[in-house]
């Protein structure tokens, strides 16, 4: 009978042994295959006896923390810290931390912030926590500030999340692993759901949808299709397709979700092309979750590469001599230990992503951090009930800052992952109006003015004065409206209002460049080279008032001035002389209708004295006109001489042949008679103004110089104009020496 007993009790335990290895077979055999349903039950029994191994209890824990069944994953984390508690790893008690947010088990979660810091100091999670102690009762301090609603018309009691709208906000592409009619509804072994694919609908208004249809088959492949972006102009999609690839992992064939990136083209009639790989996929990691900037120069995508910081990392891509750069990774300013994850890039460079690797509620929660230069700001979280203790992901924001959908496998909902519309009582992002109040005469700031905000019909909604340092700023609580900012009437300044165009995430600037009442510009150039003048002598005198001002040009030829106790209607009438030695003195007479912020910008060419230079056109002297078949000079035609004289008293070198034109009509022999007539006689006045005969020849050419084809001498005949026939009748002033 003892021996009986014993061969039993041997017989017993060695069935024991067997079915032990059978069970750790089965357990690892369904845990390489992804299969973590089927595994939990081996696993169970594995960990259930007298001396469970580490790796069994750590698989355990795994596997439910992969199938989301939180409560458990947390118990069997505790275990694993219990029992294993010198050879614990930092992945399990980064989860295990999860685990403790996700049942909303706040207080003890600081137990495990400080068993990470013991195993790493440089840990980015404990940071992170680090400066926000009272962070759950911070995040959930402000309830009522938005109203989530489930889109009952896009969710199923699968899992949709990803939203990305589309065709002017009327369409959206999402993920789901509803059941479909493709005839593909294969199921995933790790959880027993069906696989993603991307469905489209179309928007009614903010929560009904219609017309719901998977992509076309081109889009989706064997397992998961999505998430999905578009290029702005909607010709490019981006999509995230999974692979499941066996590798061997020390030494056991083991199944891996790996998951790349891919693009399509869509074609003129709405088709897309071949998925065609992103260059930086690979089978040794996953890529994937992209969303792209407005101007398409910059890709943010998740990936677990080699060198980052965690989990999933978010890294950025840029598009240079027509190809995709190296990735890089965005640091941890950005990222942690934990999952990065979602990333959605507003149109104004904001960027939102999903992470549990910072001081949150619960699962992925959604932050957002704005771009600057080649860093980011501290990223900034959205809040509850925004964020929850459950995953909060898959965001985008309406133009209205306020509105917008994000993604939830909160409580409540219909499936494992539900859409979300949201409303917020404020803009999301802050948005600004900012900016200075400048002289637009002189560039000088204006402090302690009044800045008026104007809606569209330009009534004043908002003013403030602005600072010593002439800066104002608006804050905006609709950046969707249009607005206008701007100045009222003042003594020395005319009211301004300047559209402020579309509003963007952020501050926005808008200079107010406030006119004088009236500001005069002259800009004086080189005939010649027309390069700037500088050192000009410019006096300006005022005609009605007998006043002059006297001023030189700058660098850039310009010289600068506010004209005041002028009013719109009035008539503003000057001269300037303009005086630079090299040049030919120029003075000329303006007259200008004043109408409101009138800028009355004047621009003057001088040219250096050159021989064959015609005066009458450097200094434009009107039309000189005689009396019929007569040469006596008359008042008018004096007028325009003694211009003449004044460039030749001003210029004493300066000699000048008076050559008379005329026009074909009348004989040639008649012309060349008259012509040289008024010359000598327009010489001879200008002689008696005090010009030495010498430096003043008076020569008539007639008809011989025409500077048109308006010939009618013997048979030739002439249809010129009247206007035609006058350009011939001329007189020029040639310079021949200087």
């Amino acid at each position: 009978m003892k021996q009986l007993f014993l061969l039993i009790t041997l017989l017993f335990i060695t069935n024991g042994i067997l079915s032990q290895s059978l069970t750790q077979k089965n357990a690892d055999k369904f845990y390489n295959e992804l299969a973590y349903i089927e595994a939990i039950d081996y696993y169970k029994n594995l960990v259930k006896t007298d001396t469970p191994t580490e790796a069994n209890t750590r698989r355990l824990a795994e596997c439910y923390f992969k199938i989301y069944d939180f409560p458990k994953a947390e118990e069997a984390y505790k275990n694993l810290n219990t029992k294993f508690a010198n050879t614990i790893t930092e992945n399990d008690l980064i989860n295990y931390l999860q685990c403790l947010k996700y049942n909303q088990k706040y207080n003890e979660v600081q137990s495990v912030l400080t068993l990470l810091e013991q195993k790493r100091k440089e840990n980015l999670i404990t940071k992170n926590h680090a400066k926000h102690v009272n962070y759950y009762k911070e995040l959930k301090k402000d309830s009522a500030v938005y109203k989530l609603i489930n889109v009952e018309a896009l969710n199923t009691e699968n899992a949709e999340f990803s939203p990305v709208f589309f065709g002017k906000n009327k369409s959206v592409l999402f993920a789901s692993n509803r059941r479909n009619t493709s005839g593909k509804n294969k199921t995933f072994s790790w959880d027993d759901s069906y696989f993603i694919d991307i469905y489209t609908s179309d928007k009614k208004d903010s929560l009904k949808f219609t017309s719901t249809a998977p992509l076309p088959k081109t889009v989706s492949g064997v397992y998961h299709d999505g998430p999905v972006t578009l290029s702005s102009d909607e010709k490019t999609l981006y999509v995230t397709k999974s692979n499941i690839i066996t590798k061997k992992i020390k030494g056991v064939l083991t199944n891996v979700v790996n998951l790349k990136l891919y693009t399509l083209k869509k074609d003129s009639t709405g088709k897309y092309s071949k998925p065609e790989s992103f260059p930086y996929n690979s089978d040794d990691y996953s890529l994937g979750h992209a969303t792209i900037t407005k101007d398409g120069k910059r890709l943010y995508f998740v990936s677990d590469m080699p060198g980052g910081f965690g989990q999933t990392d978010l890294y950025v891509s840029e598009y240079k001599n027509g190809g995709w750069q190296k990735p890089e990774n965005l640091g941890q300013a950005i990222n942690s230990e934990g999952r990065e994850m979602f990333p959605y890039v507003y149109e104004d460079g904001t960027l939102f992503f999903s992470t549990d690797g910072r001081a949150g509620l619960g699962g992925l929660d959604i932050y957002f951090t704005v771009p600057s230069l080649d860093a980011y700001f501290e990223p900034q979280s959205l809040g509850y009930p925004i964020n929850s203790y459950s995953d909060d992901f898959g965001f985008a924001l309406n133009e209205d800052l306020k509105t917008g959908y994000l993604s939830s496998n909160r409580p409540g909902g219909k499936g494992k992952d539900d859409i979300y519309f949201f409303r917020a009582n404020e803009p999301l992002l802050g948005v600004t109006l900012s900016g200075i109040v400048i002289d637009e005469s002189n560039k000088e700031l204006i402090p302690n003015d009044w800045v008026y905000l104007k809606d569209k019909n330009k009534m004043i909604i908002d003013s403030t004065k602005v600072n010593a340092k002439a800066e104002y700023m608006f804050t905006i609580n609709d950046p969707t409206k249009e607005y206008f900012v701007g100045t009222k009437d003042r003594s020395k300044y005319y009211e301004q209002s300047i559209a402020v165009g579309k509003l963007q995430t952020g501050d926005n600037k808008k200079q107010i460049g406030l006119f004088p009442k009236y500001k005069l510009l002259c800009t004086v150039t080189d005939a010649k080279t027309n390069t700037p003048i500088e050192g000009v002598k410019t006096t300006y005198i005022d005609k009605a008032s007998s006043v002059s001002k006297t001023y030189n040009t700058d660098a850039s030829g310009m010289f600068t001035d506010i004209i005041l106790n002028k009013k719109p209607g009035d008539k503003l009438e000057f001269t300037i002389k303009y005086e630079k030695e090299g040049y030919i003195t120029v003075e000329k007479s303006y007259e200008i209708p004043l109408a409101v912020n009138t800028i009355i910008d004047l621009k003057e060419a001088l040219q250096k004295p050159e021989l064959g230079a015609d005066i009458a056109k450097i200094i434009q002297i009107n039309p000189i006109y005689f009396d019929l078949a007569k040469a006596n000079i008359r008042a008018d035609a004096a007028k325009e001489l003694d211009k003449i004289v004044k460039v030749m008293q001003e210029n004493p070198t300066m000699t000048i042949e008076l050559g008379s034109h005329t026009d074909c009509r009348s004989s040639k022999s008649y012309n060349l008679s008259l012509s040289d007539k008024r010359a000598k006689s327009s010489a001879a006045y200008i002689v008696s103004k005090g010009i030495t005969k010498e430096r003043i020849v008076g020569k008539g050419y007639g008809e011989s110089k025409l500077i048109n084809q308006c010939e009618c001498e013997g048979k030739k005949t002439s249809s010129c104009t009247e206007e035609e026939h006058q350009a011939n009748r001329r007189t020029e002033f040639l310079i021949t020496k200087f």
